[in-house]
């Protein structure tokens, strides 16, 4: 029976050091990681300020590489969505760098452009002009 309690306690020993150290590997992963934030963009019109209801927007930006891995590769994602009444519309869980804006609406010329967002600079305002005149 003494040696059974040696033996628990020996392998409670064992749990806590490896537990330590899964957590100071978390905590290193976590400083590591990149940082997501929130991206709203507004549109509206260039000529009287409107907002744009129902635009199309698509946001296209590169997943960051792992750091701890060399063979990774960063990864292409797009995120669709429509603005509201008030021309905004907010995209969750985008890295900070750099990201490409494309907006269209069938009433106003397409517009795109790339941005580079962080926590400071995560409001992308768009104004969208006229429709170009048939020739």
């Amino acid at each position: 029976m003494y040696r059974v309690g040696r033996f628990k306690v020996a392998l409670l020993g064992l749990a806590l050091a490896l537990g330590a150290r899964t957590a100071a590997a978390g905590a290193a992963a976590v400083s590591d990681s990149p940082s997501y934030i929130t991206v709203t963009v507004v549109v509206t019109e260039a000529d009287t300020g409107k907002p744009v209801n129902q635009a199309h927007l698509t946001l296209v930006f590169q997943t960051p590489k792992k750091k701890d891995n060399a063979l990774s590769r960063s990864k292409t994602l797009s995120y669709s969505a429509k603005t509201n009444a008030e021309g905004m519309c907010k995209f969750m869980l985008v890295p900070e760098g750099t990201v490409k804006l494309l907006v269209t609406e069938g009433r106003h010329q397409a517009f795109g452009k790339e941005f580079t967002v962080s926590k400071d600079e995560s409001t992308l305002d768009v104004k969208l002009k006229p429709p170009q005149p048939l020739l």
